[in-house]
């Protein structure tokens, strides 16, 4: 009698942009922790993640909004600590109600539209800043 192994299934990843930059996958690290506002509110969980593995980085956490029954992206520079089944976020609840829903695709457009209602600088004009480089011609993010 043979047996078959059977090989451990790999999260897959989803491409979310032409570009192939960003991709959607799953984490065991964070998946089902629930989402903490700065303000203390409870938002859903966390049930997959965005990176841009070209650069070995997280670049949002996929929210499940219990109370509007959407999915949202939350920027991974706006996450403060993970703990005890939890994301804490330095985000208010307010913030979050404000961010656009997530349906599996991103551009440009939609991560502006993301940091601006959170009111923070995007990751790409941080990492712009690090190395010394200014901003883009009219870019007013």
């Amino acid at each position: 009698m043979s047996r078959r192994r059977v090989r451990p299934q790999v999260p897959r990843a989803i491409p979310l942009n032409a570009e192939e930059t960003l991709f959607e996958t799953g984490s065991r690290e964070v998946w089902q922790a629930l989402l903490v506002t700065a303000d203390g509110a409870v938002i859903g969980p966390v049930v997959r993640q965005v990176i841009e593995p070209r650069l070995y980085t997280i670049r949002y956490l996929v929210v499940y909004d219990l109370e509007r029954d959407r999915h949202i992206l939350l920027p991974s520079n706006t996450v403060v600590d993970i703990a005890d089944g939890r994301v804490h976020s330095n985000l208010s609840r307010e913030h979050i109600a404000g961010l656009p829903a997530f349906h599996q695709k991103v551009n440009r457009s939609y991560e502006e539209a993301l940091y601006r209602a959170v009111g923070r600088t995007p990751y790409w004009l941080e990492e712009q800043a690090a190395m010394g480089q200014p901003p883009p011609d009219g870019d007013d993010s």
